[in-house]
C-alpha cells in the first residue's frame, strides 16, 4: 500500500507509476520556456527596428503565436502535474479509508474527530499540495536553468554578475520563511484540537445556548484557540518581512543590468531584453522557497498520517469475551475496571445512556471489537461520518451494484432527505462536496444512518445516532423505520444523551457513577431522576 511507505520511497514510487506523464510535462516545460525567453529577443528586436525605422510586420505574428503557445504549453504542463497528483489523493485516501474499515474500531479511538478530520482531509490535501506543486516548480526550475543559461551566454556572459541580486534577495527570502516554518507547522497541528473542541461539544449540547453554561469549554476552546491565532501571527510574520525583499533585489538587478549593458554598450534596447530574461528567472527562483514550505508541511502531514496508520496496524489484545447462540450475543467486557457482562438480545433495540464521557461510546466501540475479532458483520455509525465529494448515490451505495434506486430512494425519504431537491430523479445526482460541505450536519450524520442501512448487517451500531434533528423528526423517522421493519430480525445498539430516542429501545443501559444498570423501560426510578437531573442541567 502507498501509505504504508516511508515519505521518500512513496514518493519515487508515485513518479515511477505515472511517468509516462511526467516526460510529458517535462517536454511541455521545454517547449514553454524556450517559447518564453523568445519574446523578450523578439522585444529588443521590435525595438531595433523602430529605432532603425525599418518595421517588420512579421514581429507581431510571431508574438501572436509565441503567446499562444505560452498559453497552451502552461496549461498543459500544469496539467500533467496536478492530474496525477489529484489522482494520488484519492488513492492515498481510500487506501486511509480501508484501512480504518478493517482495524478494531478501539484502534483509532485514541484520535479524536478533530485529529481524524485533519487526518484524512487536510493531511491528505497537503500530500496533494506537495505532489502537484513542489514536482512541478522542481520541473520548472531545472528545465528554466537549462534554456535561460545558454540565452544569457548568448548575450554576454558577463551579464551574469547582475543576477546576483535577486538571487541573494530569494535566498534570503527562503532563509526567512525556512526560520518561521516551525510556528506554521505549530499552528496546523493546532487545529485539530480546535475542531474537536466545536465537534464534540457543540454535537454534544445540541445548541450554542446549552453549552455556553458549561465554563470548561470556554476555558478550553479559548486555550486551543488563542494557541492557534498566536502560531499563525507567528508564522505570517515570515512572509510579512521576507516578501518586499525580493522586488528590492530585482531592482538592484536590473539597475546593475542596465549600467552594464551601457559599459559594455550592447545597445539600449538589450536592456528590453535582459529584463525580460530576468523577469522570466524571478517565477523559478521565487517558488524555490515555497517548495521547501510545501515539502516541510508535507513532512509533517506524513508524520502524523504515519503515526495513525501504526495505530490502526498495531496488534491489539481484545479485552473481553463474546459468544452467541440463537437468540443473544453474551458480551464480557470491562469499563472503569470493572468487570462488565451484557446479554444483547438479537431483534432488539438496546439503547445505551450517560453523563457525557461515562463511557457510552468506549462500551460501543468494545462490542465492535469483539464482534469484530469473531468476524461478525456490523455496521458503526460514528457520532462524525465521512462523506465522499460524490453524488448521493454513490455516497450511500458505495459501488454496491446490488442496491436498487427504488430502495435508497425509500431510505430517502424516510429520513427526510427529499427535500433536498426539488425533482425526485435528480436527486440520486446531486453532489455532496467535500466532506458534505453542502450538506448541514444533522442531514450528512442521516446519510450515515442510510448507508448503515443499505449494508443490511445483523448488528447496528450507533453512536448518538439523532443529536442533529430535532425531536419531532426523530419520531417521524423512528416510525417510519418501523412501520417498513428495518429492525426485523437485527439488533440495533445505539447511544444518546436524550430520552425521546430511547422510546423505541427494548432495554436500557444506564451508565451512572462509574456503574452500568439494566432497565427494561424508562419507567424506573433510576431512568427517571437521571433523565430529570439532565433536563435541570440544560
Amino acid at each position: 500500500m502507498r501509505i504504508t511507505r516511508r515519505f521518500l520511497p512513496w514518493v519515487i514510487f508515485h513518479l515511477f507509476e505515472f511517468w509516462y506523464f511526467y516526460i510529458l510535462a517535462l517536454i511541455s516545460l521545454f517547449v514553454l520556456h524556450t517559447a518564453q525567453v523568445q519574446i523578450p529577443e523578439l522585444a529588443k528586436n521590435l525595438g531595433d527596428n523602430i529605432l532603425s525605422k525599418n518595421f517588420d510586420s512579421s514581429i507581431i505574428t510571431t508574438l501572436l503565436l509565441l503567446s499562444i503557445t505560452i498559453l497552451v504549453f502552461r496549461t498543459l504542463s500544469r496539467w500533467l502535474f496536478f492530474l496525477p497528483a489529484r489522482v494520488q489523493q484519492k488513492n492515498l485516501r481510500i487506501e486511509l479509508l480501508e484501512l480504518i474499515r478493517n482495524a478494531y474500531p478501539s484502534q483509532y479511538s485514541e484520535f479524536n474527530f478533530g485529529q481524524l478530520y485533519q487526518i484524512i482531509l487536510n493531511d491528505i490535501n497537503r500530500l496533494r499540495g506537495f505532489i502537484g506543486f513542489a514536482l512541478l516548480q522542481i520541473g520548472n526550475i531545472i528545465i528554466a536553468a537549462w534554456v535561460l543559461i545558454p540565452k544569457i551566454f548568448e548575450i554576454d556572459s558577463r551579464l551574469f554578475i547582475a543576477f546576483s541580486p535577486m538571487v541573494g534577495s530569494v535566498f534570503l527570502f527562503s532563509v526567512v520563511i525556512f526560520l518561521f516554518q516551525p510556528y506554521l507547522e505549530k499552528a496546523v497541528g493546532t487545529q485539530g484540537d480546535v475542531q474537536n473542541i466545536l465537534i464534540e461539544t457543540f454535537d454534544a449540547k445540541g445548541s450554542i445556548a446549552n453549552f455556553q453554561k458549561e465554563q470548561s469549554f470556554y476555558e478550553n476552546f479559548k486555550a486551543s484557540s488563542d494557541k492557534e491565532l498566536n502560531y499563525f501571527f507567528k508564522a505570517s510574520l515570515g512572509p510579512s518581512i521576507a516578501t518586499p525583499m525580493v522586488p528590492l533585489g530585482m531592482s538592484f538587478s536590473l539597475l546593475w543590468g542596465a549600467w552594464l549593458i551601457y559599459q559594455l554598450e550592447l545597445g539600449v534596447t538589450t536592456i528590453i531584453l535582459f529584463s525580460g530574461l530576468l523577469y522570466i528567472a524571478l517565477e523559478p527562483l521565487m517558488f524555490l522557497s515555497w517548495i521547501g514550505i510545501v515539502t516541510m508541511t508535507a513532512l509533517a502531514s506524513w508524520k502524523r498520517i504515519k503515526k495513525f496508520v501504526g495505530s490502526v496496524t498495531k496488534t491489539i489484545t481484545i479485552d473481553g469475551e463474546l459468544s452467541e447462540d440463537k437468540e443473544k450475543y453474551h458480551i464480557t467486557s470491562s469499563l472503569w475496571d470493572q468487570k462488565l457482562e451484557l446479554n444483547l438480545v438479537k431483534n432488539k433495540k438496546v439503547g445505551i445512556c450517560g453523563n457525557t464521557a461515562s463511557g457510552k461510546s468506549h462500551l460501543l466501540f468494545s462490542i465492535a471489537d469483539l464482534l469484530k475479532s469473531k468476524n461478525k458483520s456490523f455496521s458503526l455509525v460514528l457520532q462524525e461520518p465521512h462523506l465522499f465529494n460524490d453524488s448521493i448515490r454513490n455516497n450511500l451505495t458505495l459501488g454496491r451494484e446490488d442496491i436498487t434506486d427504488e430502495k435508497v430512494l425509500e431510505l430517502i425519504k424516510i429520513f427526510s432527505l427529499d427535500q433536498l431537491e426539488q425533482r425526485q430523479e435528480n436527486i440520486l445526482e446531486l453532489i455532496v462536496g467535500e466532506n458534505g460541505k453542502k450538506l448541514s450536519g444533522g442531514q450528512i450524520k442521516r446519510m450515515a444512518l442510510i448507508q448503515s442501512l443499505l449494508s443490511d448487517e445483523e448488528v447496528y451500531l450507533w453512536d448518538d445516532p439523532f443529536s442533529s434533528v430535532d425531536n419531532i423528526l426523530e419520531k417521524e423517522i423512528l416510525e417510519r423505520l418501523a412501520e417498513k421493519k428495518y429492525f426485523q430480525n437485527k439488533l440495533l445498539v445505539f447511544t444518546s444523551h436524550r430520552v425521546t430516542t430511547f422510546q423505541v429501545a427494548d432495554e436500557i443501559y444506564l451508565i451512572q457513577n462509574k456503574k452500568i444498570s439494566k432497565h427494561n423501560n424508562l419507567n424506573s426510578k433510576e431512568l427517571s431522576e437521571f433523565f430529570k437531573s439532565q433536563r435541570g442541567s440544560e
